[in-house]
Formats: C-alpha cells, structure tokens, sequence
C-alpha cells in the first residue's frame, strides 16, 4: 500500500519531532511504500489550515540528510551506488507547509512517479491528542481530516508524551502503531472517513490493549489563552502594516490563578496609534486535571490509563437536527 506521511512536528528532531523516523521504518518494515511530505517548521495547534497568502517551497531531501535537530544538509550528496532513482525516496519539506497543505501537495503535486496514494497517515504527534479541544487544534487531526475531504482514508497518530523517551519506547510504539494502520486497513468500516489513535509511551505498550473509544467532551475552563508581553518580547509573524511591532511599554509581575503573568501597560509614542502585544501562554493544569478524571470509555482516559485509543470520526461538524424551518418573519 502506498501511503503518504505528513506531521505537525516538522523535519526530524530530537527534541521537537523525534517520532517520525521510527514510524516510517516501522511501515516499511510492514511492506508499504511510504512518501513523505511536512512542513518545514513546527505547526503545532493549526488544525486543518492553509496559509494561502504564502507560496509555498517543496525541497526534496534523502532522509540521510537530516542532521536531527529539524534541520537538513543542503548539499548532502547521494551514493549513486544505492540509489535506484532521482529523489526515489527522498522526504518532501515543504517551506510555509502545514499538514493541510502538505496533504493536498503530496496527492496531487509532489510524487507523479510513485502511483496512487492510498492512505494518508498524520504524525506521529509529539504528545497526545485526545478531547474536543485537541481534536478541533490539532494539525495532526487536521492532516487526517484534509486526507477525508479529499476523498482519501486518513489516521491521525499521535505518541503520550512530549518528555524524552528512549529509543526502545519509541520504537515499540512505532511497531504497535503499525499493528493498528495495518488492521484499520484490513477492516475499514464504511461509515468511517479517519481514525484518531492516541498511543500512550511505555515499553509494555505493545501488550496492552487497544481500545475503541469516544472523543471526551471538553472546553478551556479557563478564559484566556494568551498573556500580554513588551514589544520587545513580541514576535509578528510578517511584521505588522509591512513593519515590525515596537512598542514602548512597562511591565508589572503579579500572581494570577497560582501562575505568574505579565500586566503591560501600553504607550502611545509621538501620537500613534495605541498598541498591545500579547504571546502564546496557555495554562493547562485545569485541563490535565479534567483530562485525569475523564470518564471511562474516552480516548483520554484510555490513553492516560496506559491503554492505545482508536476512536473513528467523520470529517463534518454536523448541524443539530430539528431546527428547520423559517426562523424569523420579516415584514
């Protein structure tokens, strides 16, 4: 089977993306035939987006050439001795990728030569992605869920655990992840568009249980999501108006919710335009709290009680039967 390989990682890390490796050997090993193709950054909490104002580059690199810190030999030269083809098995890395686009140009653009594509794999993440809230965010789901709207079968994988883990962990998980494509692939229900897989990091894993699951209903408990920080510490993506932000500003440490955050008072220098930076800053102990005492029976709780999680999804948000009809009488 031939199948195409995409992430949120991005290019082999030890630190940001360590999982990809192992489960494209792990396939291999399998039988498949496996094309890759991934950002070149990390896009982490993208979901199913496109950056379409950016063009986007397709660099075709042999994976000897990674260096393992998410960055790649430009002018790494192949042996010809071992090589069949031109780029036969080079990884595409895709500059301003996200798994989304990645899915749409490793289908249509990236490998003419290899034949169809068959199943598109998202991952693995590094870290769980198990709730409504990581499913909606998660670019790893997003590359399955771009798979499904193209008329493709997609699993999104993920690996329990940002923490480092050892090799011997890593790549039981890769072989266990493997078991579980190869009987989603033998027994693919009909009413099913993609499958989320969450594989819990232990070396045992490949004797414990794989589960069929539900998704667990949850939503941020806390209101906010970002913290404010000086113009100094921001970092626009494209600057702002074709200009960098700069900003001057004071800053007071307080104590908020048990976590510290930055209170920035904003200045408007020479008569400009008020402006306020703010920065990713997510506190997430309310939800690993939730996540701890999920139901039984849900992805989370299967994932985090040392069990891998199966739970087959369709590629809509559905509307809420009953409410048909005119809604309002205008005169």
């Amino acid at each position: 089977m031939h199948i195409l390989v995409v992430n949120d990682d991005g290019p082999p890390s030890r630190r940001l993306s360590p999982y990809i490796e192992p489960l494209v050997t792990a396939l291999e090993s399998a039988g498949h035939r496996i094309s890759v193709a991934i950002p070149a950054a990390s896009r982490s909490w993208i979901g199913k987006a496109h950056l379409i104002e950016a063009s986007l580059t397709a660099t075709y690199v042999p994976p000897a050439a990674f260096r393992g810190d998410g960055t790649w030999d430009e002018s790494f030269q192949q042996d010809p001795t071992t090589t069949t083809s031109d780029n036969a098995n080079d990884w595409v890395i895709i500059t301003n990728g996200t798994p989304a686009s990645c899915v749409q140009l490793g289908l249509h653009n990236l490998f003419p030569d290899r034949g169809p594509i068959d199943l598109v794999i998202s991952g693995p993440n590094h870290g769980r992605n198990a709730s409504t809230i990581y499913n909606l965010s998660s670019g790893t789901v997003g590359g399955a869920l771009e798979a499904a709207t193209c008329g493709k079968r997609g699993i999104a994988i993920s690996f329990g655990s940002k923490d480092e883990q050892p090799l011997d962990i890593i790549h039981a998980a890769a072989r266990l992840a493997t078991r579980v494509v190869n009987h989603l692939i033998q027994n693919w229900d009909d009413q099913v568009e993609l499958y989320n897989v969450n594989v819990p990091m232990r070396l045992d894993v490949e004797s414990r249980p794989v589960l069929w699951t539900r998704t667990y209903p949850y939503y941020w408990a806390r209101g906010y999501l970002y913290s404010e920080v000086s113009g100094e510490k921001a970092a626009p993506v494209g600057g702002v108006n074709g200009h960098a932000a700069a900003n001057g500003v004071e800053e007071q440490q307080q104590l908020t919710n048990g976590s510290t955050t930055k209170t920035v008072t904003p200045k408007s220098e020479g008569g400009g335009l008020k402006k306020r930076n703010f920065a990713w800053a997510a506190e997430l102990s309310d939800m690993k709290r939730a996540l701890q005492e999920s139901p039984e029976g849900t992805d989370a709780h299967t994932v985090l009680s040392g069990c891998t999680s199966v739970t087959a999804l369709r590629a809509n948000f559905w509307h809420v039967p009953g409410l048909e009809g005119q809604l309002l009488h205008l005169d």
